[in-house]
């Protein structure tokens, strides 16, 4: 054990450790890596399966983030070795015979291992933390140590310490599980992800929709049996096949909704072109909300205002094609409505619900209109993949010419190059 408390702790180093140990290993991590779990394999064969224990968290977002690899621990299971699970560990602890470490584990997900002690991330105990440190890993250790062989001051607590973390044995259900959920959805190689990370914390994609509000632009085909009654003449411009469910300048249209979401978005965000779609710089993102959220008020409030108007804009509308078709049909009746009549010629009234029966099977209800209107806000981080496409680098900076991606795109080149 060398003089210095602070230190650091890898994967190389601590597999150097176990294999340098003669009496027993201990380890308790989120999760193991490959380099660590085959000293610790072969430290099982040397020292027997009672010197040797191993405590992680066998859960897919652990491996996610980078603290281990699913193959590492299948590995030690296949060994033979005592390997338990604590949900939620995220600190590490390392016994090597009679030298202890506490450790902080490198999620990969987020930076690259430390090497160094210029870096530490360690700290490296004196004997009585280690036998207090053991004694609450594991209850083998503990029970086949006398009290004699307490280090002083460690007798008194030898009384009531018991083993508290590390309680059930991992499962093979419980490795399969999350190596069946891994398999499904691989995580991210490290060094790929590292790269992406640099840009999370400036740019996020988001896509802005507003849907089913734009009732001026909604139309209705007319039915086949009224359209054969035929007819051209003064609203030509509304009346083909289909008809316009409201006039364009109707009091419930959403012209204003649109031009403001359009402020909404030109303001806030750039369209980079095809294939990138539009960057948001989380920077605004607090901004931006604010304004989204002022927006979705106001859609609320057209949306009362439509409720309480459209019907009457609806009734207008189909008034509009009964009174254009009326003398048409009055004067050839169609069979289809002749069919339903006793008496050979129609009234303007059997007219008039004949047209408004056979619209009302297109004609949608004010509720269900309504119902459609929403706005949807999507956002997606920035891919590797998009970060290496030719043209991305250079679009960015056109589209923000006011912030400096230099320092960004240095970090990025930087990381790339370690990796």
């Amino acid at each position: 054990m060398n003089g210095h408390v602070f230190t650091s702790i890898s994967d190389r180093r601590a597999a150097d450790h176990v294999q340098n140990a003669n009496q027993r290993v201990i380890l308790a991590v989120p999760a193991i890596h490959a380099q660590l779990s085959a000293a610790i394999t072969h430290a099982h064969e040397r020292l027997g399966g009672g010197a040797v224990r191993v405590i992680v968290d066998c859960d897919e977002e652990v491996f996610r983030l980078g603290y281990g690899h699913i193959e590492a621990v299948k590995q030690l299971q296949e060994s033979g070795c005592d390997v338990r699970q604590c949900a939620g560990l995220r600190i590490g602890v390392l016994v090597c015979d009679d030298v202890a470490w506490v450790f902080a584990p490198t999620a990969l997900l987020v930076q690259p291992e430390v090497h160094s002690d210029e870096t530490p991330n360690a700290l490296q105990l004196c004997a009585a933390d280690v036998e207090r440190i053991v004694w609450r890993l594991s209850s083998g250790q503990r029970e086949s140590a006398g009290k004699s062989d307490a280090p002083p001051g460690l007798g008194e607590d030898s009384n009531y310490a018991g083993t508290e973390i590390g309680h059930a044995p991992l499962t093979d259900e419980s490795v399969a599980q999350t190596a069946g959920g891994l398999t499904i959805a691989p995580p991210l190689p490290f060094d790929v992800a590292r790269q992406v990370h640099v840009f999370s914390p400036y740019i996020q994609y988001v896509d802005i929709h507003l849907t089913g509000c734009a009732i001026q632009r909604r139309r209705v085909e007319i039915p086949k049996s009224i359209q054969r009654v035929g007819g051209t003449a003064e609203i030509e411009t509304r009346l083909k096949t289909t008809f316009d469910l409201i006039e364009r300048s109707s009091v419930v249209s959403s012209k204003t909704l649109e031009s403001e979401l359009k402020e909404i978005r030109d303001d806030f965000t750039r369209a980079l072109g095809k294939p990138w779609g539009r960057i948001l710089l989380r920077s605004s993102r607090p901004r931006f909300d604010k304004r989204i959220e002022e927006f979705r008020k106001k859609l609320d409030d057209h949306r009362k205002n439509v409720r309480a108007k459209l019907k009457e804009q609806l009734d207008q509308s189909r008034s509009q094609v009964v009174n254009y078709y009326l003398p048409f049909v009055m004067k050839s009746p169609p069979d289809a409505l002749l069919g339903q009549l006793v008496s050979p010629k129609p009234t303007d009234e059997n007219v008039r619900g004949w047209l408004k029966d056979e619209l009302s099977r297109v004609f949608p209800a004010p509720t269900d209109l309504i119902k459609d209107m929403r706005l949807d806000v999507q956002y997606r981080d920035v891919t590797y993949e998009t970060l290496n496409e030719d043209g991305f680098g250079e679009a960015l900076r056109r589209a923000f010419p006011r912030v400096n991606w230099d320092k960004p795109f240095d970090e990025y080149n930087a990381a790339k190059e370690r990796s």
